[in-house]
């Protein structure tokens, strides 16, 4: 097939936006500078949340679970940083993986949570973010943008820095 007057170039050009490759275009992903991949999970009061119910605010998705170690080491300083933030847009979402609300609850009432927490029942979600260990935590912007991703126990200096990328 023989394209005259540009059309293999109009070809292209669809192909390129179709593939999301035109200007402005931003992939969904797991990584840094990708739109993070929206998920929806039963919070501990029984609602269901969606990541995508947070657009407009600064979202840390924070992956935990109540027998790591590291994890119950950076929740007191996740609280203090929902407390400090919170009237700025800031939201930590605290997903819990592949543990029983009997076991969550008096672990959230211990720490003091105030913050949403979230039951990732099956690991799913941990999964499809490509999680290599506990804790894992994500700062997603306003824009849904994903600005950074941490594996490991999040220091409160840590935690400060990411948020100077979103927060002037």
């Amino acid at each position: 097939m023989v394209l005259r007057n540009g059309g293999l170039l109009l070809v292209l050009a669809v192909m390129l936006v179709a593939c999301g490759g035109g200007q402005g275009a931003t992939l969904l992903g797991v990584n840094e500078g990708n739109q993070a991949r929206d998920f929806t999970l039963e919070a501990l009061d029984g609602t269901e949340m969606s990541l995508s119910d947070f657009r407009g605010k600064v979202v840390l998705i924070n992956f935990w679970a109540t027998w790591c170690g590291p994890c119950r080491a950076e929740i007191p300083d996740l609280q203090a940083a929902y407390e400090t933030h919170q009237g700025a847009g800031f939201v930590v979402l605290g997903v819990n993986v592949e543990e029983s609300r009997a076991a969550v609850e008096p672990f959230v009432a211990e720490f003091g949570m105030t913050y949403p927490v979230l039951f990732d029942e099956t690991g799913q979600l941990l999964k499809q973010y490509r999680a290599i260990g506990l804790p894992m935590s994500i700062l997603v912007d306003e824009e849904g943008l994903i600005q950074a991703r941490h594996t490991g126990y999040l220091t409160e200096g840590q935690l400060e820095d990411y948020l100077e990328r979103v927060f002037p």
